[in-house]
């Protein structure tokens, strides 16, 4: 397969198009920056139609509220030059701490709306009284440079969403199939993280995807929803592939599962490894009764017997999540399928709510404020004519890598590259540039960079290297109308910028040490906090409560390589989690001393969680024995299976309970 494709060149040759189109309006308009226009395209184009029509509205949004807030600012600060820093530092850090906290590309507005207000604000401190006319340009130039993008992405060969998204869950669905191969196969011991980690991006990727479904015209609405509906169950895998692995291991521990049970495993690992398995609904559905048949307890079943039980019932929820998926997948990509009654309820199990990091995300505003205050020291202690670029770069840099834990090595890929485009900008503006005399002439000239540039961006393993090219090249460049070229201005822009983004590396260096290690440790402490709430027999909103839960693991699977043993601690938590809840519901048909035992061993948990003790204590054990005990007696399996499965979560290595109290009587 060749490094570029016929997309990437389909797209490299709309972004120019829509690039040119931009910059003969901004001409024609007489706009005082056109090579803002320009730039624009480029930062708003993307390989998708709707993905495209959505930045733009983001970046339009974001645009105005910025340059509303460097119109509110600077005149009223520039008097007081540390003052007015100190308030732009601000301004940038608090729009990326909504930014961060907001998760969806819809947070694009607040990190677009910190930074623009750099780039109004800085550049007119010397003259405040223009700072509206240039917000207003900046504003008028970028309208411009997305109204063309979107246009001609649009009406030029556009590519929907909906296809890319149906494929990507098709990639997605086969990932879980491996992953639950793998789960099931007798010849592995431990579950491999590395499925836990193609299943997150996968849906990291898909519900990027889908937040542009609404914004592209050849999409149903109901797309939309069946998205939504698949989602939370390809999370859900992640929990019920770690108790099955649990249980298997278990049994072997117990000296095997029993013949009938290893069959029927055998069976499930088959029907799922096959390519075509979501379309063996008759050899699925026998599968499914001979699981629920097994799942069923008897009077005298024993520790191994139960184990045995609740791997069953796992099993069954995984064909489920797995059957599911695939008729809503086929859903999304035949707009005339119409999928079967969904299996599994996983609505009433856990929301796809997402996880607020208040933390992280001040942490990172932080950061940023703190680059952005230094270069605006370094320019005021230097009176550097340029100094506003550094700011000004500090504030773009320091905002589009702010997401990562360590931003330090982005920050500095991007001033590397930022290198080339200024000697790319010089080679234009002294060599190429004064033999333009018209449009068309200037259009072929910037062809060959710019195509190049727009191959970079739509392939993911150089968008990287594309996005700094195509931002810087034209800044520094200054396109305009008429030509004009200062060599000195030139040098001080390239240097300012050089020294905005290093001065943003180091304090960035300074300030984000030991990220990923602080967000496994504040995870784990809301995770407990959860589990709190969970053994509380009168908490409220568990389904929410859970879907925090499983977002955290969500966070987490991207940096286990960095923080060891934490994605394991977290998945047991999710399971403690769903098991105490289903315990719950339980609770609530008992009446009596029944309920009593239920109630005291929720009351050994919550007091075990509270302490953040390394695990819930003996007396724990034995509450949680009592309660299987009071289960069987109630005839609830489905209590009992939850007991079982909470018994090892917290306790796997705690030998098998005493069969004698298993069967005491309860009044």
């Amino acid at each position: 397969m060749p490094f570029f494709g016929s997309s990437h060149w389909l797209f490299s040759v709309k972004t120019f198009v829509a690039a040119m189109l931009a910059l003969a309006v901004s001409f024609w308009l007489d706009l005082p920056r056109p090579y803002w226009a320009l730039a624009s395209v480029y930062i708003a184009s993307q390989p998708l139609a709707g993905a495209t029509r959505s930045k733009a509205v983001y970046r339009a949004a974001g645009t105005l509220i910025g340059a509303a807030g460097a119109v509110l600012m600077v005149p009223n600060l520039v008097d007081a030059p540390l003052v007015l820093a100190l308030a732009m530092s601000i301004w940038s850090g608090f729009c990326l701490y909504l930014a961060l906290l907001d998760r969806t590309p819809r947070g694009y507005v607040f990190m677009l709306a910190g930074y623009t207000a750099a780039i109004v604000g800085f550049p007119a401190v010397d003259t405040p009284a223009t700072v509206f006319d240039l917000a207003l340009s900046r504003t008028e130039e970028i309208l411009v440079g997305i109204a063309c993008a979107s246009l001609v992405s649009s009406l030029v060969f556009p590519r929907s969403v909906g296809p890319v998204v149906a494929e990507r869950l098709d990639v997605s669905l086969q990932h879980g199939r491996d992953a639950a191969s793998d789960a099931l196969d007798p010849q592995t011991s431990t579950p491999n993280d590395a499925h836990w980690l193609r299943l997150v991006t996968d849906v990291a990727e898909i519900e990027t995807l889908a937040a542009h479904l609404s914004f592209d015209a050849a999409v149903e609405r109901r797309s939309l929803d069946r998205v939504r509906r698949i989602t939370p169950r390809l999370l859900m895998l992640f929990p019920v592939l770690s108790a099955i692995s649990d249980r298997r291991v278990a049994l072997a521990d117990l000296g095997g599962a029993s013949e009938r049970i290893s069959s029927l495993v055998a069976r499930a690992r088959a029907l799922i490894a096959a390519v075509e398995a979501i379309d063996r609904e008759k050899e699925a559905a026998e599968l499914r009764r001979d699981l629920e048949a097994a799942a069923v307890v008897s009077a005298d079943a024993d520790w191994r017997a139960l184990v045995e039980a609740s791997l069953c019932l796992r099993i069954a929820e995984l064909l489920d999540i797995l059957l599911d998926c695939g008729e809503l997948t086929k859903a999304l990509a035949d707009g005339s399928f119409r999928p079967a009654p969904l299996r599994l309820t996983v609505e009433s199990r856990v929301a796809r709510v997402r996880h607020l990091d208040h933390g992280a995300a001040l942490h990172a505003a932080f950061a940023l404020a703190c680059a952005i205050f230094a270069c605006c020291l370094f320019w005021i202690a230097t009176a550097w004519p340029e100094g506003s670029v550094a700011a000004m770069m500090g504030a773009i840099v320091g905002s589009l890598y702010a997401s990562q834990d360590d931003p330090t090595p982005s920050i500095a890929g991007f001033a590397k590259w930022t290198i080339l485009a200024t000697t790319i900008a010089g080679v234009y503006l002294f060599v190429v540039l004064p033999h333009i005399h018209n449009f068309e002439t200037l259009a072929l000239a910037l062809a060959p960079v710019y195509l190049a540039f727009g191959l970079l961006i739509a392939s993911p393993l150089t968008f990287r290297i594309g996005l700094p090219l195509a931002i810087v090249t034209p800044t520094a460049m200054a396109v305009q109308e008429l030509y004009s070229a200062d060599a000195e201005n030139f040098v001080n822009t390239s240097l300012a910028m050089s020294a905005g983004m290093a001065l943003t590396a180091v304090t960035t260096a300074l300030i984000r040490r030991a990220g990923a290690q602080l967000r496994a440790r504040r995870y784990a402490r809301a995770n407990r906090d959860a589990l709190v709430q969970a053994a509380d027999p009168h908490a409220g909103n568990d389904v929410r409560l859970m879907g925090l839960m499983l977002d955290r693991l969500f966070l987490l699977a991207p940096i286990a390589h960095a923080v060891e043993g934490r994605l394991p601690d977290a998945l047991r938590d999710l399971r403690t989690g769903l098991n105490i809840l289903d315990a719950r519901r339980s609770r609530n048909t008992l009446v009596g001393s029944r309920r009593r035992r239920i109630d005291a061993l929720l009351k050994h948990l919550s007091r075990s969680f509270q302490i953040g003790a390394p695990g819930p204590s003996r007396a724990a054990l034995r509450a949680i024995d009592r309660a299987m005990a009071t289960a069987r007696n109630a005839g609830d399996a489905r209590l009992l299976l939850a007991l079982v499965g909470l018994r090892r979560c917290l306790f796997a290595a705690a030998p098998p309970p005493d069969q004698s109290l298993l069967e005491a009587k309860v009044a």
